[in-house]
């Protein structure tokens, strides 16, 4: 083969490699992504524009949701769904009253939460954590996971959905997860690039 078609033949290999979220483990210092530009829009209000986000994969679909609650006050709280390999910290500060934070795993093998109650705001960020073993996140695909806002879960898909905010976040090699912050609820999935 050709020096030019074999250089040809291994970039397709690696877009291709790029247009799914792949399979690796890690072997690599930490990737860290800055948070793409969100769309035009009131994100609480009236929604201008969608965009079409591919979803990070469970290898092993979850049979059915999982929900957990907690009434978490000013103090702050941790709430976690092991099976789902996710947690979810609310720093103090972040709630100025008692209030009761419910995350569902959605079903099936797309990387997805719906949080409540609907529309809630923080004065601090809540921190999302994602574990990133039995998922097909790969050390490829890495730097393009992020955390995708969807209003509705109508707008989900098997693989993915239609969003109307898109966060950064980072990937930590070491420990294999991919952490974000949340501003707001409703619904969060650990998207992996642009997509149908």
């Amino acid at each position: 083969m050709k020096p030019t078609l074999r250089r040809l033949a291994a970039l397709a290999l690696g877009a291709l490699a790029l247009a799914s979220c792949g399979g690796d483990h890690p072997t690599l210092p930490e990737l860290r992504q800055a948070a793409p530009e969100a769309p035009a829009g009131d994100l609480l209000g009236g929604v201008t524009s969608l965009i079409g986000m591919n979803g990070l994969q469970r290898t092993t679909a979850l049979p059915a949701p999982i929900t957990v609650s907690k009434s978490i006050g000013s103090e702050g709280g941790t709430l976690a769904i092991p099976e789902a390999g996710v947690t979810v910290t609310i720093p103090q500060g972040a709630l100025a009253a008692t209030t009761t934070i419910t995350m569902t795993a959605r079903a099936g093998t797309l990387v997805a939460y719906d949080f409540a109650p609907h529309g809630i705001t923080f004065a601090k960020p809540l921190v999302f954590s994602q574990q990133l073993r039995g998922t097909n996140a790969s050390l490829l695909t890495a730097p393009l996971l992020g955390l995708a806002y969807y209003q509705d879960a109508s707008l989900l898909t098997k693989t993915g959905g239609l969003v109307s905010q898109l966060l950064g976040g980072t990937v930590n090699t070491l420990t294999w997860t991919f952490t974000g912050t949340i501003p707001h609820f409703s619904g969060y999935m650990v998207s992996c690039g642009r997509g149908g």
